[in-house]
């Protein structure tokens, strides 16, 4: 929204416009944290007969469509509207979520259908992802963003971590397939509301234009920031991205806690998102995105190191794993504020839409791919089951977690490396 938006009704549009997106954000955030962040997929994928490769590999599949769609959706949203690819993209999602919870009813093909499905639901989201930060550029004032984002984020994970908290009392201790398929169409049906907000979000009508899409993207690889920032992000979230669905993974199948404690683990690391996501900001602000990097870095690292603690069953562990999923959270929102707010600063004003998908497609690679490999090494059985070090027993799963860590350490380096946070680009021709 360009700053000549400066009379009254303007403004009440602006403002009428930020809280109907708030509200479909809320609306429409639960299935995506569902398949995302919770444990409630993996624990679905387990009992219809998934190997534990299907079962992680189902939460990556969301970034691994961001990253190879996103920016064919950017431009097909400049054809169709905004609003029009979200609707679409809300509708298809909700009849690829109810063919996944109807996937256990398919016998021997239950798996591989419940993948596909995911995926069906992974490519609607990426449509979706592509048109919703171009419809709010229009929509919130350049003033109000800060806040704006800050409310919008704090709100959906509010509202997702009741969800999945609440989802926890209804698996209760052993999980059954009925009720994770309520709880799957219970949410695919919430996020209908998406759709009937984002539909009355006061946007201008955008008239259909011949796509840019290749000059777009070859100014978006010129921009030497923004590259270099991009692949820094691929390594740092390729090393810290599968900790959490390890843990989930781990926590059920070797610790045996019970289904519903698992899932309640993961309201717990999106409690930690929403404490990130109230003070990120404030942190971003305060300590500059280098130093919240910084931090983020040397937590994930220590966190994936302390995971090695975690190695017999009790109740002094699960209040360790609680607390490292927590801080972890806090800690993914807090970098994902700044690694927000970094992208904006150096996509370059003259092809704002297509850099920033350029940018968060690498973002996105790094978060799928990391799940992704973590499925396979999984399933292909290469690590050892047990190994000892000092006398102390581990397992595959710690080797994952120290793989991890070391991983984050590394990418550490990078950061140092990125060639600048400070963007200096305006060479693609507006018109």
């Amino acid at each position: 929204m360009s700053e000549r938006v400066t009379s009254p009704e303007a403004v009440e549009r602006s403002r009428r416009g930020m809280r109907y997106a708030i509200l479909s954000a809320c609306w429409g955030a639960i299935p995506q944290v569902m398949v995302k962040d919770s444990s409630i997929i993996i624990i679905f994928a387990a009992l219809i007969g998934a190997s534990e490769m299907v079962s992680v590999f189902s939460t990556a599949v969301l970034d691994l469509a961001i990253c190879l769609l996103m920016l064919p959706f950017a431009a097909l949203s400049d054809r169709i509207g905004v609003k029009r690819q979200i609707i679409v993209a809300v509708l298809v999602s909700v009849l690829a979520l109810c063919a996944t919870a109807a996937a256990p009813w398919l016998g021997p093909a239950a798996g591989a259908v419940m993948l596909g499905a995911l995926g069906v639901f992974a490519v609607a989201m990426s449509a979706y992802t592509a048109a919703w930060f171009p419809m709010l550029e229009n929509v919130v004032r350049p003033e109000e963003r800060g806040l704006f984002f800050g409310r919008l984020r704090f709100a959906w994970q509010l509202i997702a971590a009741l969800f999945i908290f609440g989802s926890s009392w209804v698996v209760g201790r052993y999980a059954t397939v009925g009720r994770l398929q309520v709880i799957i169409v219970l949410a695919a049906v919430i996020s209908l509301g998406r759709a009937f907000y984002v539909a009355r979000i006061p946007v201008a009508p955008v008239a259909p234009c011949r796509l840019r899409l290749r000059a777009a993207l070859w100014d978006a690889l010129q921009n030497r920031p923004l590259t270099g920032f991009g692949v820094y992000l691929f390594f740092l979230y390729g090393a810290a991205n599968a900790t959490i669905p390890i843990v989930f993974v781990f926590a059920r199948n070797h610790l045996h806690l019970a289904d519903g404690l698992v899932v309640m683990l993961s309201a717990v690391a999106m409690g930690g998102l929403i404490v990130g996501f109230l003070v990120g900001g404030q942190f971003v602000h305060r300590y500059g995105v280098k130093g919240v990097l910084l931090a983020a870095h040397l937590g994930f690292a220590l966190l994936n190191f302390m995971l090695l603690a975690a190695r017999a069953e009790g109740l002094l562990v699960t209040v360790l794993l609680g607390v490292i999923l927590g801080v972890y959270g806090l800690l993914f929102a807090c970098a994902s504020i700044a690694v927000s707010s970094e992208l904006l600063a150096l996509a370059s004003p003259a092809n704002k839409a297509v850099s920033i998908a350029f940018g968060y497609s690498l973002y996105a690679a790094g978060m799928g791919g990391s799940r992704a490999l973590a499925s396979v090494v999984l399933g292909s059985g290469i690590l050892a089951e047990q190994w000892q070090l000092a006398g102390l027993a581990f397992t595959r799963y710690h080797s994952l977690f120290l793989c991890s860590g070391c991983g984050v350490i590394f990418a550490m380096l990078l950061l140092v490396l990125v060639p600048g946070l400070v963007h200096q680009v305006e060479r693609l021709p507006g018109g």
